[in-house]
């Protein structure tokens, strides 16, 4: 089974390195695609400014971007390393506005569909046979570190239109899909709203829980806004022994029980024990690279050390269900030792000691590989990807966003005395929505805690100050567990003008109306931030708030 990895482009890396991978994943069809594809991008993300880019390569894997005529422009070949590329962006209308439509007339392998909030993407060129194309990198010395920016993949040949949506290198701003054609109507859904805040939080939070670094994988803004999630394979600091333990606890068990994996393939099943500290498979030729304990970079990477992938052949199908076995902790599971039918993913990351990005990329995502060979599971199941693929297709939709800022209030603003749906907001980190059942609700927000907030544009409070602030609360916290709401002015360290102290309702649907007095002067039209302090636990949900003079 081959997986649908994301191939992140690095300085001197070229899109023909990855191209043969994506360009793999064909089907056979009925009618060969026509060398022409109406493609529509779209802001849907609740910002004004966004750019796309269309980059891939040709045929032959040089690289270059698609431009507004819809055909695939190859990049020159510089005479120096690091020479900025063309700019092909395409500004996209404000949230909301009618797509950006073009046809591209030319087919893409190893491609990519960028956006970026507010400016454009720095890409770069360097010399050589094929000139490589330089795409943002994960570390903070990359010129793009401070963009938010995010892709999709995809493949346009002869035989199809394959595009996925990744987790693998990072968790971003959302993107969703749709296709028609052969294949009848698909889609691809985004990450939910507040999904990245979420994830984010949970790493925080698991830093604090395990001391491990979970918490350096979350990239923020100048303002600690949240721009994306990296997994762990681009971790600025190392994992170190972080396995060790459960390592030891798997290598022990197997020296007295058999480890049998279903390849899942005509290889069949090899069965294995631990021998003088090796994992061995009898019959399994390991072209030279034994079963050792692999490292944290082995383990989240599935590709060096011990989990060195070889590709095509008994020995590649083998790691790969060893990998995904061990980012999910499940070899000491129940039917741990029948990998992977043995066990179901409501037995994945069980164990204190797992991979807790991926972990939670699945706790909040729907769709999405967190980790290479996150597609390997019982025989039958449902696959995790967020995939769209036709033979033949006739159009291709890829949107930022979806509804991932939340409603935008009015042009104009929102009056500050008016019932204010929590669910509007037009920035956030760290929380979630959900079906809210009080009275006549329809979403409310959740998974608050400590650091969280919740942005409303433009909210205004006209000439004399509000008097109260009043929100409706619910909260199912453990008991001793509490926190606060303050409502500030233009940031989150803005002036604070209300606090609301909370503990526990009796439940997260247990809604009560809580009021406040107003401790600042408020009038005119600001930003409107609630910021969450207190518990680093979930501690209250929000469905609306108002202010009252």
């Amino acid at each position: 089974m081959l997986s649908r990895r994301s191939f992140l482009t690095t300085a001197g890396v070229t899109a023909a390195a990855v191209s043969p991978l994506l360009s793999g994943l064909t089907v056979t069809p009925a009618t060969a695609a026509a060398p022409w594809l109406p493609i529509s991008l779209q802001n849907n993300s609740g910002n004004a400014t966004v750019y796309a880019y269309i980059s891939g390569a040709d045929s032959t894997g040089w690289p270059g971007f698609v431009a507004s005529d819809g055909r695939f422009h190859r990049l020159p070949n510089p005479s120096a390393n690091l020479t900025p590329a063309p700019d092909y962006s395409f500004q996209l209308g404000p949230s909301g506005s009618a797509p950006t439509t073009l046809t591209l007339l030319d087919y893409v392998i190893g491609g990519r569909v960028w956006f970026s909030v507010g400016k454009k993407i720095q890409f770069f060129v360097n010399p050589g046979s094929v000139p490589g194309l330089v795409q943002p990198g994960l570390t903070s010395s990359d010129p793009n570190w401070q963009t938010n920016w995010t892709f999709c993949e995809f493949t346009y040949n002869s035989a199809n239109l394959y595009a996925n949506i990744s987790y693998v290198d990072m968790v971003a701003l959302p993107v969703s899909m749709q296709s028609t054609g052969s294949a009848g109507n698909q889609s691809v859904s985004p990450l939910p709203t507040g999904a990245l805040g979420s994830i984010a939080s949970g790493l925080r939070a698991q830093h604090t829980a395990d001391g491990a670094p979970w918490d350096q994988l979350v990239a923020t803004d100048s303002s600690g806004g949240v721009l994306r999630v990296l997994s762990p394979t681009h971790s600025p600091t190392d994992f170190g022994s972080y396995w060790n333990s459960y390592l030891n606890s798997v290598w022990n068990y197997y020296q007295t029980h058999t480890l049998t994996i279903d390849t899942q393939s005509g290889y069949g099943e090899f069965s294995g024990t631990v021998v003088n500290n090796v994992l061995t498979f009898a019959g399994l030729n390991t072209n030279g690279v034994p079963f050792t304990k692999p490292s944290a970079a082995d383990i989240f990477g599935c590709a060096s050390g011990p989990l060195y992938n070889s590709g095509g052949d008994a020995r590649g199908a083998v790691t790969a269900r060893l990998g995904a076995a061990l980012n999910r902790s499940t070899l000491l599971a129940g039917g741990g030792s029948s990998q992977p039918n043995g066990v179901s993913p409501s037995q994945y990351y069980q164990t204190a000691t797992t991979n807790h990005y991926a972990r939670l990329v699945h706790k909040y995502a729907t769709i999405g590989y967190a980790f290479p060979y996150d597609d390997v599971g019982p025989t039958g199941a449902a696959p995790v990807d967020g995939h769209l693929q036709d033979a033949a297709p006739t159009s291709w939709a890829i949107s930022l966003g979806a509804g991932s800022g939340g409603t935008q209030p009015p042009s104009g603003g929102v009056s500050a005395y008016s019932t204010i749906q929590a669910e509007t907001f037009s920035a956030q980190s760290g929380t979630a929505t959900e079906t809210c059942s009080d009275s006549g609700a329809g979403s409310d927000v959740g998974w608050i805690s400590a650091g969280d907030w919740l942005k409303y544009s433009a909210v205004d409070f006209g000439s004399t100050s509000a008097f109260q602030f009043v929100a409706r609360l619910a909260s199912g916290a453990a008991g001793g567990v509490s926190g606060a709401i303050e409502a500030r002015l233009d940031s989150t360290t803005g002036t604070k003008i209300a606090e609301i102290d909370i503990a526990s309702t009796g439940g997260w649907q247990s809604w009560r109306t809580v009021p406040a007095n107003i401790v600042a002067s408020a009038t005119g039209v600001h930003d409107l931030y609630l910021v969450f302090v207190g518990s680093m636990s979930d501690f209250v949900n929000v469905n609306w708030f108002t202010f009252t003079k």
